[in-house]
């Protein structure tokens, strides 16, 4: 019977704890899935507290919301203006090049959070192109003039 010396049963040691540790961590060199393909555009059970967009707000005012406008001409009360927000979704979308023009960034302010959830409207004739957390999506479930009744653009 051949006996394996110290130098190499050290080396077999060795080489059992690397494979161990590949087989306990596989699953971070797997490719990940994208998960939902739609996902809502602020989460189901969020405490909304204000979504703003340049100089134009909506703010939670006690029970109920308010308008804080540079214009007007906003035909969509508060309340449908919420509760766009909350219908509408994200749609993943792989984008081939960056939609062009300036995006309309929005951010929307949640209870229990100190950074805000910030979104990059691009709106255009087939659709509305939404970059957030460095992923694209398309909108749907609302309109951007549901979601800014202000942006008259």
């Amino acid at each position: 019977m051949a006996r394996i010396s110290q130098r190499a049963m050290n080396n077999v040691v060795i080489f059992a704890m690397l494979i161990m540790i590949a087989l306990f961590n596989i699953d971070q060199f797997l490719p990940q899935e994208e998960g939902n393909a739609i996902i809502p555009l602020v989460p189901e059970d969020a405490y909304i507290l204000k979504i703003e967009q340049g100089q134009n707000q909506l703010v939670r005012q006690g029970q109920g919301w308010q308008q804080v406008v540079t214009s007007d001409d906003v035909n969509v009360t508060p309340q449908a203006q919420l509760q766009a927000w909350q219908q509408a979704a994200l749609e993943r979308t792989k984008m081939a090049q960056e939609p062009t023009g300036e995006p309309l960034v929005v951010v929307v302010w949640l209870a229990g959070q100190s950074d805000g959830l910030v979104f990059a409207f691009y709106p255009h004739v087939e659709a509305t192109y939404v970059k957030h957390k460095n992923k694209w999506f398309i909108l749907s479930n609302a309109t951007l003039a549901q979601l800014l009744p202000w942006n008259t653009e």
